[in-house]
């Protein structure tokens, strides 16, 4: 997709401040075409600059024990464990890092007993991981999905 111009970043802008506004509804704010803004956000869709998605609140699933694992692995061996961790549903963020650790990984529990589970049965179970921190959410101050356009 050739680069964005101001017509499309005033559509995201849109699309993030509400994800259920319709073509027709943005065309009217933005003063131009419904078919303009369908034509644009379609050809952003198709190239990957955005997607539409639902957001599901873990804690009304009964998930209210956010982890957070900062995972050493052996030299040589981070690709493949980083394929593994991607596996597990628990898991929704597997993040390969410089620094102290290889890999961040978040994960979501319905208790620090399942927790305990995980790191200690399942976890336990790869012999190229050789050390791990566990730290469990005590308070989210921000939570988004990808980028935000805007700073409010």
């Amino acid at each position: 997709m050739e680069k964005l111009d101001a017509l499309d970043f005033k559509i995201l802008d849109l699309y993030q401040k509400n994800g259920k506004f319709t073509y027709s509804q943005i065309a009217r704010e933005l003063h131009v075409s419904e078919g303009t803004i369908r034509q644009r956000s379609k050809k952003m869709v198709n190239s990957g600059v955005f997607d539409f998605i639902i957001k599901i609140d873990p804690i009304k699933l009964g998930l209210s024990v956010k982890a957070i694992i900062g995972i050493n692995v052996k030299v040589g061996k981070q690709d493949e464990v980083g394929k593994w961790l991607a596996s597990f549903k628990e898991i929704i963020c597997v993040d390969s890092v410089s620094g102290y650790h290889h890999f961040i990984v978040q994960a979501y529990f319905n208790d620090n007993e399942r927790l305990l589970r995980f790191v200690n049965e399942t976890l336990a179970q790869s012999t190229s991981i050789h050390q791990l921190d566990v730290s469990i959410q005590l308070k989210a101050y921000k939570d988004v999905l990808g980028y935000s356009l805007t700073d409010k």
